[in-house]
């Protein structure tokens, strides 16, 4: 561990070891406010944002919108998307291409379909749809304000241009929520037959008008009391679920391609079990999920050295003791109201706890490997309480994408291909993009 200190105005203690990992994780800390608080403007008191018994209400309120049969209707949605990404890349001729944009766009096509069931054509208007353009607005204004101490402060954030130009986006954003979910409840109001609530016998879930989407879910659900969740609570809820699941899968997209691309012996292992489990079929199906083993090894591998989420804060409202399990470190204690950093980037990159840690090596995750190590020395959806709700939901989206792309292409690189520069901003991105190329 270690002391980080952002400019002289806030310091962190940043850990990056399994014990201190499940240490911080099983403290039931809530999040902590130093770059949290930045996204609130968007996302409001959300799953991501929340705490105490806010965020324990509504944690369980939407944990049936990730019911594994709720799932099952996304995976088709996710393999259209994918499908309209992969026929932009059709006739490149040998040009490299950087696959960021398209990734993101691709993945926020799927979050928009899911979430609210709007079609948006975003994956071909680029950046002229006015919601896609806001969207990308704001995450480079919190980055920005995040990493600029002096527009920490709200008063002089606020009457700044990058403020002025933060509340112009905001109100695009909240206002095609507020619309979609306005029209939502009017339709369900007059709808003959209401969403149904997840079942293990139900493979899709239908109103009288089209499948269950997690707008449907927040809307219908309700607490022990028979209270549910106020407008503005849902649109919190759509925005979180909307920038969690578009900017962090779409970096796990896009570094899992450009691995691909490096790794051609790793990548053919992958095809060959693409192809055997489809069998020519060009959508990839729910049940068939399941079965992608080395696929998933990879993505995991992946997901191990470039982690979309990169670093998790807490703020200590009681004292917290890090203690080693094998008795190797004297106990530490962090004082009430001090701050932790889980530094997942580091954590993946150990070497007391991965042998080669720099080394891409999918074997890793063997079941016999996975075994070997600590639980908490591979945290790229977090552990605890507070993990990722969503996590399942983007394996899937990631699986399908991968498996869509070996189905239909070979991913290479050469000495026109420039070599991809991490930069930590929201999430883990590259400095300049991420290019391969591609061939049938």
């Amino acid at each position: 561990m270690f002391n980080h200190w952002l400019a002289p105005l806030t310091t962190a203690m940043s850990l990056y070891h399994s014990d201190t990992a499940i240490s911080l994780l099983s403290s039931g800390a809530p999040k902590n406010e130093t770059g949290y608080r930045f996204l609130r403007c968007w996302i409001g008191d959300g799953l991501l944002t929340s705490k105490g018994k806010k965020w324990q209400r509504n944690r369980h309120l939407l944990t049936p919108a990730f019911h594994f049969n709720i799932l099952k209707g996304y995976a088709q949605i996710a393999n259209q998307c994918a499908k309209i990404m992969l026929d932009k890349w059709e006739n490149l001729n040998d040009r490299s291409i950087d696959i960021t944009g398209d990734v993101s766009l691709m993945t926020l096509d799927t979050m928009l379909k899911c979430a609210m069931s709007s079609n948006t054509d975003c994956q071909h208007v680029r950046n002229g749809h006015p919601y896609i353009k806001a969207v990308k607005e704001i995450a480079q204004i919190v980055t920005k304000r995040i990493t600029t101490p002096y527009l920490f402060p709200d008063f002089i954030f606020w009457r700044s241009a990058l403020g002025k130009q933060c509340k112009q986006a905001l109100n695009v954003l909240h206002t095609h929520t507020e619309q979609i979910i306005a029209e939502r409840r009017k339709s369900l109001k007059h709808s003959t037959k209401g969403p149904s609530q997840p079942s293990d016998n139900d493979s899709f879930f239908y109103s009288n008008r089209k499948m269950l989407d997690f707008l449907d879910i927040l809307i219908q659900t309700r607490d022990e009391e028979g209270k549910g969740l106020t407008d503005r609570e849902i649109r919190d809820e759509v925005d979180t679920f909307l920038f969690e699941g578009h900017d962090t899968t779409s970096s796990g997209i896009s570094w899992a391609l450009y691995n691909l691309a490096k790794h051609p012996e790793f990548q053919e292992k992958c095809r060959e079990e693409v192809k055997l489990i489809l069998g020519g079929k060009q959508s990839v199906e729910w049940n068939n999920l399941s079965k992608f083993s080395y696929l998933t090894m990879f993505m995991k591998e992946s997901m191990r050295l470039y982690p979309p989420v990169f670093s998790i804060g807490r703020k200590h409202d009681e004292p917290m003791t890090l203690r080693s399990k094998l008795n190797k470190y004297p106990e530490c204690v962090v004082p009430k109201g001090a701050s932790s950093n889980l530094h997942i980037f580091a954590l993946h990159r150990n070497e007391l706890l991965w042998d080669k840690p720099q080394e891409f090596n999918p074997e890793r995750f063997t079941q016999e490997n996975i075994a070997k190590r600590p639980p908490h020395a591979y945290l790229p959806f977090s552990a605890g309480s507070r993990n990722c709700i969503g996590q399942n939901f983007a394996m899937n989206e990631m699986k399908i994408a991968l498996a869509q792309t070996l189905q239909r292409y070979r991913l290479y690189l050469d000495d026109e291909t420039p070599t991809p520069v991490m930069q930590p901003r929201l999430i883990l991105q590259s400095k300049d993009g991420i290019f391969i190329k591609l061939k049938r």
